[in-house]
């Protein structure tokens, strides 16, 4: 037993010494596991939507704009109505093409264009402008839609006044009957009716001042010329009447054609003479009827070669007198050719001439017809959130 014990104590003595390991740090405790918070409540789809700029600046702000124009900043409007028709009675007949077209084709619709053109022209502005203080009453609006304001981009000179102008006067045509609406927007009832009534006026001035120059166009030259060819026979009948007195004679060929039967008929009578005294000479010699027939017969060439005198004079006479004559006679044809001229300028001119009658008289609107608030919010809205859809 003791030579084991001293054996297991050599053993253990012969073993290396056994190293000590690097310390290492503590390891910490665990920690007592706590609870998962609660998720945080996500945002709804409106709410994200609101986060986005685009949206805000597509959808919202415009929106919001127009509700609060149109809600609470857009002014009434007011608008006064009228209704007319230009008619030409000799211009009453459809064409095929309007026909075809479904549209009035006569008159009235062709007047209606040209009151709708005026009534939009410069000169009907000129002629309301100053009397109806037209930058004064366009001016009372709401800052976006007065005269001087955003709708003008903040112009008041008067270029500007005539564009506004014209949005305010607003000409619809009825194809089919050609009955032309006239709708006149203010920001004041009685402006409105006050501005209509004197439109109408204006137009109605404006057309017969028309149909004067149509006609004075048409009438002009024909009277003018007319006239002219009287005066030419006036003065050709009394160069007639001044050559009769002169010579003493109505007709010059009339005397002519006289003068040579006369001519003929004394010549036949002097040879009828001679022949005569030739013949009793030759039977009675002596006879004193010889003498006589002589006598005649000298007498009847004395006659002839006095009316022969007269022929050139006559000539002379007879070549003034027809050229009177020519003169005359072709002015009273062109005359007759300048009546009937006139006769057609006046035909022309009744053609184109436009009668303007007021089926209504304007009306007095006691409630505005505008702005239309809700058609324009609900406008705004529909086409924002179609420019939305476009873009997200």
């Amino acid at each position: 037993m003791t030579f084991y014990a001293e054996a297991k104590r050599l053993r253990e003595d012969s073993r290396p010494a056994e190293t000590t390991p690097f310390p290492l740090p503590p390891r910490a405790a665990p920690e007592a596991k706590t609870p998962d918070p609660a998720p945080a409540a996500q945002p709804s789809w409106f709410g994200r939507l609101l986060r986005r700029p685009l949206f805000l600046a597509a959808v919202v702000v415009p929106n919001v704009a127009s509700v609060l124009y149109f809600g609470v900043i857009a002014a009434p409007v007011y608008t006064s109505t009228a209704a007319l028709m230009v008619l030409n009675p000799k211009q009453n007949g459809p064409s095929l093409s309007s026909l075809l077209s479904g549209a009035s084709g006569d008159s009235s619709e062709q007047g209606g264009y040209i009151l709708k053109e005026y009534f939009a022209s410069w000169d009907a502005f000129r002629k309301v402008e100053t009397p109806l203080a037209l930058a004064e009453n366009f001016g009372k609006g709401d800052p976006i839609g007065r005269f001087g304001g955003v709708a003008t981009g903040f112009r008041t000179n008067d270029v500007a006044l005539w564009r506004y102008f014209q949005k305010q006067v607003d000409v619809k045509i009825d194809q089919k009957s050609g009955i032309v609406a006239l709708n006149v927007s203010a920001w004041d009832a009685a402006y409105a009716t006050r501005l209509t009534k004197v439109l109408l006026a204006a137009a109605i001035a404006h057309m017969d001042a028309m149909n004067a120059q149509q006609q004075g166009d048409f009438l002009q030259s024909a009277v003018a010329r007319k006239a002219a060819i009287e005066a030419a026979l006036r003065s050709d009948l009394a160069a007639l009447a001044q050559f009769r007195n002169q010579t003493g004679t109505y007709d010059p060929k009339e005397l002519y054609l006289s003068n040579l039967a006369l001519m003929n008929s004394l010549t036949m009578k002097a040879t009828e003479l001679k022949s005569q005294g030739q013949a009793l000479s030759a039977a009675t010699p002596n006879n004193p009827q010889v003498e006589n027939l002589a006598s005649a017969t000298r007498s009847v060439r004395q006659d002839i070669a006095t009316t022969a005198k007269s022929f050139p004079a006559m000539a002379r006479s007879s070549s003034r007198y027809e050229k009177l004559l020519v003169s005359r006679d072709n002015n009273i044809t062109l005359l007759g050719q300048a009546n009937l001229a006139l006769q057609e300028a006046q035909a022309a001119a009744e053609k184109n001439r436009y009668y303007l009658n007021v089926i209504s008289s304007p009306s007095e609107p006691q409630t505005p017809e505008g702005p239309e608030r809700l058609m324009w919010i609900g406008g705004v809205l529909l086409a924002t959130l179609l420019l939305w859809g476009l873009i997200r």
